[in-house]
């Protein structure tokens, strides 16, 4: 069974309201080589927080996190796979071979509901068969759609919640 080690980069990258601690910044309990620092009385949000490397036991060891600089992580539904980045290291997610698994989800799951997407701080990219669409600087909360018709990919997005 694998286990978080010394990885520490969700304490980088999450928010974790119960701390106050915003995304992209290191949470102050991190030990970093060490974990975390109050893993006994960690709050609520980090106990069930699993990133996908963790969930996964096929996925190899040189996608932890602290190896790649990229979180794996999907929405409630399971429709979004996340790979979200430090803001100072934004575009970990571009380096192989995360680039490279990253595509080959995006083009296996393309049209079937799923979204594959980069995060860095507020900014996120769609990262579709053909293109990576960056879309600015985005409130992590709003609500996406992707619609593929003949002229291309259109990207919506909402104000509503996620």
């Amino acid at each position: 069974m694998k286990s978080c080690g010394p990885c520490t980069q969700c304490c980088r990258v999450l928010a974790v309201e119960e701390l106050a601690k915003p995304m992209g910044k290191l949470c102050v309990h991190a030990r970093p080589g060490a974990g975390c620092g109050i893993y006994e009385t960690r709050p609520h949000s980090c106990r069930t927080f699993e990133c996908v490397w963790l969930m996964d036991p096929e996925m190899p060891h040189r996608f932890r996190p602290d190896q790649t600089k990229v979180v794996l992580d999907q929405d409630p539904q399971g429709l979004w796979l996340i790979a979200r980045c430090d803001a100072a290291n934004p575009q970990a997610w571009r380096r192989n071979p995360m680039y490279a698994a990253l595509k080959a989800f995006a083009t296996e799951h393309w049209g079937k509901g799923k979204l594959v997407l980069a995060v860095a701080g507020r900014r996120t990219w769609v990262i579709t068969p053909k293109a990576d669409i960056d879309l600015g600087e985005i409130d992590p909360r709003s609500g996406l759609k992707v619609v593929e018709g003949p002229g291309g990919v259109t990207i919506e997005v909402s104000a509503s919640k996620a």
